[in-house]
């Protein structure tokens, strides 16, 4: 019996099933790209990944069926199924994170030769904030994308998304001391380091976090000790596959999101660690 070949109104009833898809992903994937708050962008992208599965057979099964129609037919089915591909692969692959990898070989390496001005880094920012005073402050494309901070005095820390205004952020410097000049010089300081942030507590910690990279949904980081880490805090970090210890004084870090691996992983730690034991 002679297969039946699609034809130009089948394709077209097609196409109408799932056309609304089209305009969904794309505005999903350039408002998901535009995002600084890492909560939100998450959020959208774990919703946007459940919608998008529908689109993803069905342009399989196009792409596929352009095999079978010959003529123009043809060529629109193929047309069709690449576009599409290409349309899923922007949505997945963002253009303000493509290219972006890390691991804990390239954090060992950064740090190898960084391991000065990071705690220039570390003093400079210390010496600012006003003594008692905590801060989480984070850049994203030169601009502020978190501001968390407490002052000397207070007992709740007050936590800020995408701080644009001039206003705003001066009222935030306030809160724990520091200046403009400060401010630009710690920004300045962390681009020169190839990092995005730095949280540190003036009174009740003795490290202070170095943000190096986020990649697709999760954050790798520095914990760099102003003292060598007793055994109590090594056996936590030995044993949280969040964290990988560099030396008695450097932990390397690395938080997931919503999606997505949430730690190093027990295969990649035990790995890295018989490379790089702890002296």
């Amino acid at each position: 019996m002679a297969s039946v070949r699609p034809t130009l109104e089948d394709f077209s009833n097609s196409i109408n099933k799932y056309i609304g898809f089209i305009p969904m992903c794309f505005v999903s994937w350039f408002v998901w790209s535009m995002i600084d708050d890492p909560f939100m962008a998450d959020l959208l992208f774990a919703f946007g990944f459940w919608f998008i599965i529908p689109l993803v057979v069905w342009a399989i099964v196009v792409f596929l069926q352009s095999f079978w129609t010959k003529g123009l037919l043809w060529k629109i089915y193929m047309i069709w199924g690449c576009a599409i591909i290409l349309l899923l692969g922007a949505f997945f692959i963002s253009p303000t994170k493509f290219g972006t990898i890390c691991n804990p070989d390239i954090m060992a390496e950064h740090y190898n030769k960084n391991k000065s001005e990071l705690q220039e880094l570390i003093n400079y920012t210390n010496q600012s904030l006003d003594k008692g005073a905590q801060m989480q402050l984070e850049f994203e494309h030169g601009e502020i994308s978190i501001f968390h901070v407490l002052g000397k005095n207070d007992s709740l820390r007050s936590n800020n998304w995408d701080v644009h205004s001039k206003d705003r952020i001066g009222s935030l410097m306030n809160v724990v001391g520091l200046n403009d000049e400060e401010l630009k010089n710690i920004r300045r300081k962390l681009k020169k380091l190839g990092c995005i942030s730095v949280e540190t507590a003036t009174t009740h910690s003795d490290f202070v976090d170095i943000g190096f990279r986020r990649v697709d949904m999760g954050m790798y980081s520095y914990r760099i000790y102003s003292r060598p880490m007793n055994a109590e805090e090594k056996k936590e970090y030995d044993e949280d596959p969040m964290f990988i210890p560099y030396t008695d004084r450097v932990v390397f870090e690395y938080g997931g999101g919503a999606v997505g691996p949430q730690t190093f992983g027990e295969e990649i730690k035990e790995e890295f660690m018989k490379k790089h034991p702890v002296k």
